[in-house]
């Protein structure tokens, strides 16, 4: 869930607001509902998602490699003094 609310925050809002966002007409909103939609096919196809059984271990490789990315991202996007 921390990976989630951390990309949402660089996303600019929780998975709700893109939903409305993008019921409104805004595009980028749009993209990022297409691209939650995307993200959890993919999780299915490649076993990534996890079930009753508790998280596979590719699942938690991709959360790791997640918050690595996201520190990539919030570190080359920071404003400058």
């Amino acid at each position: 869930m921390a990976l989630v609310g951390w990309g949402s925050v660089l996303l600019g809002g929780c998975p709700l607001r893109q939903v409305i966002l993008a019921g409104e007409g805004n595009s980028d909103a749009a993209v990022t509902v297409t691209g939650f939609l995307v993200g959890a096919a993919i999780c299915h196809n490649f076993s990534l998602a996890s079930s009753a059984k508790g998280p596979t271990v590719n699942g938690m490789i991709a959360v790791v490699a997640g918050f690595v990315i996201l520190v990539i991202i919030g570190l080359t996007n920071r404003e400058r003094a």
